[in-house]
């Protein structure tokens, strides 16, 4: 998702990672691997980018949910 956000707001995993006070090296790191894939840090991508990650995965929670749901039925 926060690669999508990236590509739309035409920047790149480095400008993230700057945003971020990290090392413009780690820019990928940061976007692929999962330590760094929590709730605050969604929260800080998504203030940084002005793109709500934390209602994508609402979203995306609850269609699973209505998922898991109908096949319990």
């Amino acid at each position: 998702m926060i690669q999508k956000e990236l590509d739309k707001i035409d920047r790149s995993p480095s400008w993230l990672a700057e945003k971020l006070n990290n090392s413009r090296t780690n820019g990928h790191k940061i976007i692929h691997e999962k330590k760094y894939n929590d709730i605050l840090f969604l929260i800080q991508v998504s203030v940084i980018t002005k793109h709500n990650f934390l209602q994508d995965l609402a979203e995306i929670t609850a269609v699973e949910m209505s998922r898991d749901s109908e096949q319990n039925e």
